[in-house]
């Protein structure tokens, strides 16, 4: 399709991948189409998400840990576990992220934004532990 639209920025019509059972222009998954991902599948990996931390947290603590997460759909990574580590009291939510630093004030206090290169961080945190 690049190749096709040379210098300009119109696809040919016949280059637009179309449903193969009803014909319609087929459109990426992703946010603003009105059909983004939160299906059974979603629900389905919260419900495991969210069963394993009620298994696991014997003694309530909990460190979410976001590696690179972006800001495009902050409400299907990022915001559920912004939640949970506002209502647990012994939850602590670390981000990593090259772009953003971003820590909504209500966590303020349980979070760490760092705004780095993923390797580095995890580099810096291997050393700092070998270190004791």
């Amino acid at each position: 399709m690049v190749k096709a639209m040379g210098d300009g920025t119109a696809i040919p019509t016949e280059m637009i991948p179309r449903c193969p059972h009803c014909g319609a222009e087929a459109f990426p998954w992703v946010r603003g189409y009105g059909n983004f991902l939160e299906g059974s599948k979603y629900h389905q990996e919260y419900k495991k998400m969210t069963d394993y931390l009620k298994k696991n947290m014997h003694d309530g603590k909990v460190l979410f840990l976001e590696l690179g997460v972006g800001r495009m759909t902050p409400m299907f990574i990022q915001e559920p576990f912004w939640e949970l580590t506002a209502q647990l009291p012994d939850a602590y939510d670390i981000m990593v992220n090259r772009d953003y630093q971003f820590l909504p004030k209500k966590i303020e206090h349980k979070g760490l934004a760092i705004k780095d290169d993923i390797d580095r961080v995890l580099k810096d945190v291997a050393t700092e532990l070998n270190a004791d």
